[in-house]
């Protein structure tokens, strides 16, 4: 079945609800790799600051850069997500991506820059899938679709 974008209101609902995260991308910017019960790739790429919300409260990690990410040996990991299946990915019209897994674990990413802070591409890049490319962009108080 081939993946769509479509619309709560006004937030844009990503189409990897029940995906589950089974990477981290570690080089160039830190990414969130997904895969649906179709073997469909998704990559979330961030570019700014990540707000952790779980059942130890919530919580800030900095911003990554190319070339650095978020997995400097001083600053938290997120091993304990891989597994986990996502129950929502909301772009919000302002920019801001909150995703949400079935653990309760929510993630949040909006720009603090004044550029983009994260990236959505369905199929993922470097995987092969006769899905029609999909790409949303969080931009500074505004959506960047391709689709």
């Amino acid at each position: 079945m081939k993946k769509k974008l479509s619309y709560s209101g006004r937030d844009l609902l990503l189409p990897i609800a029940g995906a589950t995260l089974i990477a981290f991308q570690e080089t160039g910017l830190t990414g969130l790799v997904f895969e649906d019960e179709e073997s469909v790739r998704s990559l979330i790429q961030l570019e700014d600051e990540l707000q952790i919300t779980d059942a130890d409260g919530s919580r800030t990690l900095p911003g990554t850069k190319p070339g650095t990410g978020f997995w400097r040996a001083d600053l938290e990991r997120l091993n304990y997500l891989l597994g986990c299946r996502l129950t929502a990915a909301v772009a919000r019209q302002d920019g801001c991506l909150s995703i949400e897994f079935a653990t309760g674990e929510r993630l949040e990413i909006k720009s603090t820059t004044g550029y983009e802070a994260w990236h959505f591409r369905c199929p993922a890049p470097n995987t092969t899938s006769s899905q029609h490319p999909i790409s949303v962009h969080g931009d500074h108080g505004r959506l960047i679709v391709f689709s």
